[in-house]
């Protein structure tokens, strides 16, 4: 079993509502392998409020690209 921590900024849509985000973090992370852990580490807003950019930190299990 191989573990590798990530940590990457993530696209949030405004389509995308507050109950909605952890399935889509979550299936965005699932893309790059299993997930052990993630946590939100910074959330940034873009100058026309369009979108969010969230900094996400995760530790996962088997990743595909290692």
């Amino acid at each position: 079993m191989k573990l590798r921590e990530v940590d990457f900024y993530l696209d949030w849509p405004v389509s995308i509502k507050i109950i909605n985000l952890r399935r889509f973090i979550i299936d965005n992370l699932m893309a790059k392998g299993r997930v052990l852990r993630w946590a939100i580490v910074d959330i940034k807003t873009s100058e026309d409020f369009s979108t969010k950019k969230i900094r996400i930190n995760a530790v996962l299990i088997n990743p595909i690209n290692p």
